[in-house]
């Protein structure tokens, strides 16, 4: 599928599930509302203020302008009365909500933006500036955008991605390798600033392309010393006080020599935060 198709179907999706649960949560209180008026109260309900309360009067004949009050001990009625109304026109307001739903999910099309540029004569196109960068061209010029990471060590061990990326550690390899797969576009250790530390390099700054938004991923591999995990747990403080929320735009993963990168998880990572 092509990449505008892909990230426009991912909006899509997105937004959509969300408005369905929305929609299925007014359906349940609309189903709730109509099985409590199946037997409703006759009559209608008039309320009038009365010193620090209210009275309250049922009217059950046509033309009665004042109706029948009601003691306290038939408030009960009135509740009922008042309950029917309130079910009534919370049903309506309900049907209109979900007429408006449906009528939003038949329009909605996220691609339209991207094919009214697409769409253009090519000659057209060479003339005109769109409004918003197709998904596609946004990719291709993040991936492309040049910069300088940091180098390796001479003799370091070397090991690469399926796509020849050098990386440092065969669990670099796997979480590439699942972004890959995951079709989520990577830089491999791009200069990220940090307060209060400088210049560090992500082991992966990633692109959520449904929505252009940048997250940065940090592999701990060596949680069993001591020293390391000091640097890791300072390394996140860091990360935090610089705005990279784990959970949010942050991914952590760990491992020790006990407790290796468990790949399952890399891709559960992968499918709840990059797509």
């Amino acid at each position: 599928m092509h990449r505008t198709q892909l990230t426009a179907q991912k909006a899509y999706d997105r937004i959509t599930a969300e408005v369905a649960k929305y929609r299925n949560t007014l359906s349940s209180y609309l189903e709730s509302l109509q099985k409590k008026n199946k037997n409703p109260a006759e009559g209608n309900l008039r309320v009038l203020k009365h010193k620090l309360g209210y009275q309250y009067y049922v009217v059950t004949e046509k033309g009665d302008t004042k109706g029948t009050y009601l003691r306290r001990k038939d408030l009960r009625r009135a509740k009922a009365l008042a309950q029917r109304d309130y079910n009534n026109a919370a049903a309506a307001v309900i049907e209109n909500q979900l007429t408006t739903i449906d009528s939003f999910l038949e329009a909605f099309h996220p691609e339209a933006l991207d094919q009214a540029f697409a769409s253009l004569h090519p000659g057209r196109r060479a003339l005109v500036a769109p409004v918003r960068e197709s998904d596609s061209d946004f990719v291709a010029a993040w991936q492309h955008t040049p910069y300088t990471g940091k180098p390796f060590e001479i003799n370091a061990p070397e090991f690469y991605t399926g796509t020849g990326v050098r990386v440092r550690s065969k669990s670099e390899v796997i979480i590439a390798d699942a972004l890959s797969r995951a079709g989520i576009p990577y830089r491999y250790e791009y200069p990220t600033s940090v307060k209060g530390w400088g210049t560090l390099y992500p082991d992966f700054t990633c692109l959520r392309p449904s929505t252009r938004d940048e997250i940065i991923w940090e592999h701990f591999g060596l949680m069993g010393d001591s020293d390391y995990a000091e640097n890791a747990i300072q390394k996140i403080a860091h990360y935090a006080a610089s705005g990279y929320t784990i959970g949010k735009n942050f991914v952590a993963t760990f491992e020790s020599g006990n407790t290796p990168l468990s790949l399952k998880q890399v891709d559960s990572y992968i499918k709840s935060l990059l797509t």
